[in-house]
């Protein structure tokens, strides 16, 4: 750039200075990292169990729509917080690595000294030599491989994170939509397939716009209209995607890496941070997920005792089992409580076709007749017996247990008059239902033993 000097020769401006230096940024990258790496790798361990307590805590009451979204938004923020912490982990060990190398080429500046490794022959010699080189180049690979994984961790955390935002915000804004319908579930089922639908055309449209361009530039055929078609296709996609922040990160690694095979991991992550979640669920509510249980399978044990039949018994595994329950295992009270909850995710897709006291499967009713209505239509729903005699679920009463976290029916059951030992009672969700799907057939045994006696001999003492 030149500028006018009246009387004078021209003179060149001078070129704008960096506003800050880069050589005096990378003397601070390598402590910056560590320091980042530490502080995220050990916080982000201590998050999931946060995530996974908030998602059982909030999942049971809601259905449909805001079911999906807080089921994503679960996957998206357990596997991000797992991802990222093994990923920072890595990275701080390889870092820790890289300053023990650097350690001994302070120590020892000639670094290896291969003349005195004993018991070395001079093939070996040679070898390890062309493998390793010097002390300088293994300091210069630790560095560039903890850097990039440094730069491919933050690449991750960002893209997971606007996934999952972007997600739960089309879920939401499908709700909305779906909600003028008369079935809101299946418009918004059909709005987010169609959402889908278009987003992945848009995109396979302008991977191809884009490739017509760049043919018809190479043979000297401009196509200014194809040309304006990719960049307002841009311009869409950069609204709904920050390619402004991904972008310079994953184009520099992208394009000094192995192309394809970087697009390959880059993407098996994503898909394997999000499975973690699914992981998480399937051990939660399964005794255990890797088992020889040949034997005592889980057919057995639902014929026998299982602990989230009983208040008493239950932990923090049981979370998701969302069982009928009943205090304990021993009973020695004259009538045993018994509690039935209510899921919204599966009852109320029943409660629609089946209760004619609701108005579109809701309770619209007021005082009195609301708690009825509600016994009404949960009850209709099970069947129970004990001992093989029926229970009438319509005698029972809604309850809000908070100390559970969920909604249901509960009843007092009279044992007057049975024998002191072993009894079953029996529970069955929709009898009617078939072998598999959501709305499949569910059934429930809870063993438990009456022990009057107990109760008789502390009265006397």
């Amino acid at each position: 750039m030149t500028e006018s000097n009246p009387g004078g020769p021209e003179t060149v401006a001078p070129a704008p200075r960096a506003r800050i230096s880069f050589e005096r940024l990378r003397e601070r990258t390598d402590e910056l990292e560590i320091i980042i790496s530490g502080l995220l790798a050990f916080s982000l361990l201590a998050l999931p169990p946060r995530v996974f307590d908030a998602w059982v805590a909030n999942a049971v009451h809601v259905e449909g729509l805001f079911q999906w979204a807080l089921w994503f938004g679960f996957l998206v923020s357990l596997g991000l917080s797992y991802a990222l912490a093994f990923a920072f982990i890595v990275h701080l060990a390889i870092r820790g690595y890289w300053v023990a190398l650097v350690g001994l080429k302070s120590a020892f500046p000639d670094g290896v000294r291969w003349e005195r490794v004993a018991m070395m022959g001079s093939a070996t010699r040679a070898y390890h030599r062309e493998r390793i080189g010097d002390l300088g180049d293994a300091i210069d690979r630790a560095d560039r491989l903890a850097s990039i994984l440094f730069a491919m961790a933050m690449l991750i955390a960002m893209t997971l994170v606007w996934t999952g935002v972007l997600a739960v915000a089309m879920i939401l804004a499908g709700g909305a939509l779906g909600a003028v319908f008369p079935d809101p579930d299946r418009a918004t089922k059909a709005i987010l397939v169609g959402a889908y639908v278009v987003f992945m055309l848009g995109n396979g449209a302008m991977m191809l716009a884009d490739r017509l361009v760049t043919r018809s530039e190479a043979a000297g055929r401009p196509a200014p209209g194809l040309h304006r078609l990719v960049r307002r296709l841009l311009r869409i996609y950069g609204v709904l995607l920050p390619m402004r922040l991904i972008a310079p990160v994953q184009f520099t690694l992208q394009s000094n890496l192995n192309g394809r095979g970087f697009l390959v991991v880059y993407f098996a992550v994503i898909v394997g941070a999000l499975a973690i979640g699914g992981v998480q669920i399937v051990n939660s509510s399964q005794f255990a997920m890797l088992n020889r249980y040949d034997v005592m399978n889980t057919a057995a044990v639902e014929h026998g005792m299982t602990s989230a039949h009983y208040e008493s018994l239950r932990s923090e595994h049981d979370r998701l089992l969302r069982f009928p329950m009943i205090p304990s295992d021993r009973i020695a009270e004259t009538h045993l409580r018994l509690f039935v909850p209510h899921q919204p995710q599966r009852d109320n897709a029943l409660a629609r076709e089946r209760c004619n006291g609701l108005e579109g499967g809701r309770n619209i009713a007021e005082g009195a007749e609301a708690g009825t209505r509600a016994v009404e239509c949960i009850a209709s729903l099970w069947t129970a017996t004990l001992d093989g005699a029926p229970i009438a679920l319509e005698a029972f009463m809604p309850a809000e247990r908070r100390d559970l976290g969920m909604r249901g029916l509960v009843g007092y059951l009279p044992l007057d008059g049975l024998a002191p030992g072993r009894h079953d009672l029996a529970l069955v969700w929709n009898p009617g239902g078939e072998a598999g799907g959501p709305a499949r057939r569910r059934e429930y045994r809870i063993p438990f033993w009456y022990t009057p006696q107990v109760t008789q001999r502390a009265a006397r003492e």
